[in-house]
């Protein structure tokens, strides 16, 4: 059993092509990940929240006579 050059090449050539393929999909996803993060530290970031009470205040307090 012999394998020609062209059916070799054709072999090579899709190989290279599938192993391309892999690398630009791993190159998005990586992509879409860095910028969730970033999105997410953003909001994070910008998030608006209270300070808490000053010390004395927001104490439940029995008024009950």
């Amino acid at each position: 059993m012999s394998i020609d050059s062209a059916s070799l090449a054709a072999f090579a050539v899709a190989t290279q092509g599938a192993n391309y393929s892999q690398q630009v999909a791993t190159l998005v996803t990586r992509q879409a990940l860095d910028a969730e993060r970033s999105v997410a530290a953003y909001v994070a970031e910008t998030a608006n929240i209270p300070a808490p009470p000053p010390p004395g205040q927001g104490q439940i307090v029995d008024v009950s006579v």
